[in-house]
């Protein structure tokens, strides 16, 4: 035998002993985390999309900003929303922001008619919509700044309240605007967890293109409850960077507005409409059917193709539970007096929250992304199992881990008009 096919050889039996010694570790190992791989892999299923959950909000403030080829078409589908949220017990205010005037140009792409030329852009569709509805419509005929966001601030309310700003504006200075007012917000307040909430909802187009991104936190992806629903989305500009940059237009276009290329020819008069339908779509899947499982949503004219970006991943959050001395009793949920934050030491809300159709128990706290969701008569962790109803069907459920606390999951109905 060669020393080359000797010390092959003993190569192989080396690595062959270094198997034998590392399998059995291995396979302990993997037997001590089997539970946790299991409940892992029940919490997080790769083909399921996660809807956005915000709670029952019972005061809405939306502010559309900008009122030109997409926001007055936006304006009309508000009106009809805050029609509906009349009739469903919402306290929803409209309020649409825009310093400009109707022109001549507007009236080929723009939702304007030839007798309302010379009139503030906000004020004509606020009156026109305000006569049509019966809702309330303010006008701000000026440029959207972050003290707006202060300004019209939702008022206190036992339920929570909702703020989204509709972003529908055709230039890059005044998007940076709505994007620089929602960081400097969100970093002073995280309203994307606990009662009160804050929305960005951008529309924004090119020629025959255009996008919709919906965000509501400064986390680079989206945040999920182990319960299986979604409570953050990153900011538009955070899904894509690219909105923030200076379009690259010809010499000759840099300085022209959209209804200008219209009247070039450059840009669809279509595109407007397609893109205020879909903020439509949004609002009632987020507001009525409470459905909504996407992020964002592309479109474009020439190849008729449209393309949603699902909420179908992320990180889930486990919150780290807090220690209780012993279970409270049944009628006593909340948090231990002075017992704060075990993140950051923050307030700690208590409250109820509603998911598919159960209520239960949830503490969150009022600075930081801490959540906890409990079984509504002892606190007690809550599982996902299967229930066997009277008829003998099996369905998926909630139940307690403490108590014999247990209810069938109802998906979500939409609501029918």
């Amino acid at each position: 035998m060669s020393p080359l096919t000797y010390l092959k050889q003993l190569q192989s039996y080396g690595y062959q002993k270094l198997v034998e010694w590392l399998e059995p570790l291995l396979r302990r190992a993997l037997a001590a985390a089997q539970p946790q791989l299991d409940r892992l892999a029940q919490k997080i299923n790769i083909n399921k999309q996660y809807r956005l959950e915000i709670g029952h909000p019972d005061r809405v403030v939306i502010l559309l900003v900008g009122t030109g080829g997409t926001g007055s078409f936006v304006a009309h589908i508000l009106a009809q929303l805050a029609s509906w949220a009349t009739t469903a017990g919402i306290d929803m205010r409209l309020y649409f922001v825009d310093p400009d005037t109707v022109e001549e140009k507007n009236l080929v792409r723009q939702n304007f008619c030839r007798a309302e030329l010379g009139a503030p852009k906000a004020f004509t569709l606020a009156w026109r919509y305000t006569a049509a509805f019966g809702v309330t419509i303010t006008p701000v005929v000026e440029r959207f700044s972050a003290a707006m966001l202060d300004r019209y601030q939702p008022k206190y309310t036992t339920n929570g309240s909702l703020m989204i700003v509709v972003g529908a504006v055709d230039n890059v200075c005044a998007r940076r605007d709505i994007a620089e007012a929602m960081t400097d917000r969100l970093q002073k307040w995280p309203w994307s967890t606990g009662r009160d909430r804050l929305i960005w909802l951008d529309a924004g187009n090119e020629r025959v293109n255009g996008q919709v991104l919906l965000g509501n936190s400064l986390v680079p992806e989206p945040l999920l409850s182990p319960l299986g629903f979604c409570t953050d989305l990153p900011l538009p500009h955070l899904q894509e960077p690219g909105l923030l940059a200076d379009r690259d237009r010809p010499p000759a276009e840099e300085n022209l507005s959209c209804a200008e290329l219209t009247a070039l020819a450059e840009q669809s008069a279509m595109i407007n409409r397609l893109m205020a339908t879909w903020v439509g779509i949004y609002l009632y899947r987020l507001l009525q059917s409470r459905d909504l499982n996407m992020m964002a949503t592309f479109v474009n004219l020439r190849t008729g193709v449209t393309r949603s970006t699902a909420i179908a991943g992320g990180r889930v959050v486990f919150p780290k539970r807090r220690e209780q001395p012993a279970a409270p009793e049944p009628g006593t949920a909340g948090p231990e007096p002075g017992q704060g934050c075990p993140v950051c030491g923050g307030e700690i809300v208590t409250g109820q929250d509603e998911w598919q159709g159960i209520l239960i128990h949830v503490n969150f706290c009022a600075a930081c992304n801490w959540r906890e969701e409990g079984c509504p008569h002892c606190q007690g962790e809550i599982v996902e199992e299967e229930i066997e109803l009277e008829s003998g069907e099996v369905v998926p459920g909630l139940g307690c881990a403490n108590c014999d606390w247990h209810q069938p999951i109802q998906e979500p109905q939409p609501t029918v008009q």
